[in-house]
């Protein structure tokens, strides 16, 4: 695997592979099909196996950090129906009492640029993946592999 490609790939493997992590592009029923790609191939392919459990650890990521977002957006809608009391009609306006103001769109425009570059990424990894070079998360794949390592030999 020296240029990220691998020795060996079935194509089914590849666009197996590739569905899981495409099936990102579900919105909240896309780590689904990964969970089902893994638990039908786990014994079959090694590599479809590791890449469907970086693609169910990858949109559980996603969901969860949806989660934490819409959180902060709702205590962002408080914080401006509190804040927006407080904002006087004069020119004089207090910066913290805009910001309060702004947070809720603030908020909701960096969880839609961070969905969309979450999704990109995704298919990204649908590509690479279909193309039958090796693909790893950013932090997740590395993570996952030396689990992975450490359970299979502990398991033996």
């Amino acid at each position: 695997m020296e240029n990220g490609t691998l020795p060996s790939t079935d194509k089914n493997d590849q666009i197996m592979a590739a569905l899981a992590h495409l099936a990102i592009m579900l919105p909240m029923m896309g780590v689904v099909a990964p969970i089902v790609i893994w638990v039908t191939q786990k014994d079959k392919s090694h590599y479809v196996a590791f890449q469907a459990l970086q693609a169910v650890i990858y949109q559980l990521l996603l969901f969860l950090g949806y989660l934490i977002g819409m959180g902060l957006y709702m205590c962002s809608i408080f914080t401006m129906a509190f804040t927006g009391s407080l904002v006087p009609d004069s020119s004089d306006l207090d910066p913290f009492a805009l910001l309060g103001v702004f947070s809720p769109f603030i908020i909701m425009g960096l969880l839609m640029l961070f969905g969309v570059v979450y999704i990109l990424y995704g298919i990204y990894a649908s590509i690479r993946v279909f193309q039958g070079k090796d693909f790893r998360y950013a932090i997740i794949g590395k993570k996952l592999e030396k689990y992975l390592a450490n359970n299979t030999v502990a398991a033996n």
